[in-house]
Parts: structure tokens; C-alpha cells; sequence
């Protein structure tokens, strides 16, 4: 059964510091909830701490270099698909100039409910909005 395998995955919740907005990107078509919104991460490979996956997924999928500061909270959730345990982290970017690849946008933390994110973020999209 799908749901009894847990994954580990490491997301970046990347501020920018100019003016407090978050980085998310749009999931990409023919992924689990393609359409969605979501920070970026990843699942976690063998020998890497979820912080290390969360610098190397926001890499990847942003072209942004980042440092994975704090381990804001731990989530795990059972979706159709399987069981995850999301480690989320506040990032920063290395490089505050550097831009992200356009995929990617920059929303204010009151505008993170405007968008359609997976379930196991709710309570991370809450805490975001309630510190403004």
C-alpha cells in the first residue's frame, strides 16, 4: 500500500530580507498536484540531513543558493500517495541580489492564501500570515 512507506522531504521557505515576500513556484505537469503551489524542496536521498536537501532542492529548483537557517516545523502528512514528514526550514538566499528562475514568484505572506497549495502546508501557510 502507497501509505505505508514515509518519505522525508526538506523544503526551503526562502524571504526575501528587501521586503519580508516568500518564494514559491508552480508545481510543474505531470507531478503530484501539478498546478499547485508550493515552497521548494525535495525528497530527502540517502546520507543527507533534510537541511542539506532543502539548500540542494532550492538550487535546483529555484537557481537560488540559500542557507537553510532554522528548522521552523515538522509536518508529516498522508496523502493519497503516500506518507510524507516535510521538514520545513527558513532559508535565506546567499546572494540577496540574486534572481530566481521565472517559474518562481515572490508573494507577501498575507497573499500566500490566494494561492492553492498541497494540505500538509495549511498550518505552515497560517503561521506565515499571522506573522505578517
Amino acid at each position: 500500500m502507497p501509505g505505508d512507506k514515509l518519505t522525508l522531504v526538506g523544503i526551503g521557505i526562502i524571504r526575501r530580507v528587501s521586503d519580508g515576500r516568500y518564494l514559491i513556484r508552480e508545481r510543474p505537469a505531470g507531478t503530484v498536484y501539478a498546478g499547485y503551489w508550493e515552497f521548494p524542496g525535495g525528497k530527502v536521498e540517502p546520507g543527507e540531513t533534510p537541511g542539506q536537501t532543502t539548500a540542494r532542492e532550492c538550487l535546483e529548483e529555484t537557481g537560488l543558493a540559500v542557507s537553510a537557517d532554522r528548522l521552523r516545523a515538522v509536518v508529516e502528512h498522508t496523502y493519497p500517495h503516500g506518507r510524507v514528514r516535510l521538514h520545513f526550514f527558513d532559508c535565506t538566499p546567499i546572494d540577496p541580489a540574486a534572481n530566481p528562475d521565472p517559474a518562481c514568484r515572490w508573494v507577501a505572506a498575507a497573499e500566500l492564501a490566494d494561492y492553492r497549495f498541497p494540505e500538509a502546508n495549511e498550518g505552515i501557510l497560517a503561521e506565515l500570515a499571522a506573522e505578517g
